[in-house]
């Protein structure tokens, strides 16, 4: 399994028909409705917030992979209750040591002149 971090912003007509009570249940007021989308193909719903900041809804799924997560994120989409689904996978601190251990045995990238790097 993969964990996923993902960002959706809701559109303008989301949030009035949140506001106006015609969107019963919504994601908000029963995460059960999500979750069940994510267990069909065999992943599982692990935390939701809305990000105050950006009227985001922000969740946390374990899916099997990749493609999993964009398909759910096509799914949600195509609804067109919810604008563009950012999607950043996560790694386990022990996926980052081993993808830091990778990483020092491909070869070194160009250095561009100039730069300091």
């Amino acid at each position: 399994m993969s964990t996923f971090l993902m960002q959706e912003a809701l559109s303008w007509q989301s949030w009035t028909t949140i506001l106006d009570g015609q969107m019963d249940p919504h994601p908000l007021s029963d995460p059960k409705v999500l979750a069940a989308g994510f267990e069909q193909i065999g992943g599982t719903l692990s935390g939701l917030w809305l990000s105050a900041a950006n009227a985001e809804l922000v969740y946390i799924v374990e899916l099997p992979d990749v493609v999993d997560a964009v398909a759910c994120s096509l799914r949600y989409v195509q609804r067109g209750q919810y604008g563009p689904i950012r999607i950043t996978p996560l790694l386990t601190p022990q996926e980052a040591v081993r993808a830091i251990e990778r990483a020092v045995t491909l070869p070194k990238g160009y250095k561009v002149t100039g730069s300091d790097r």
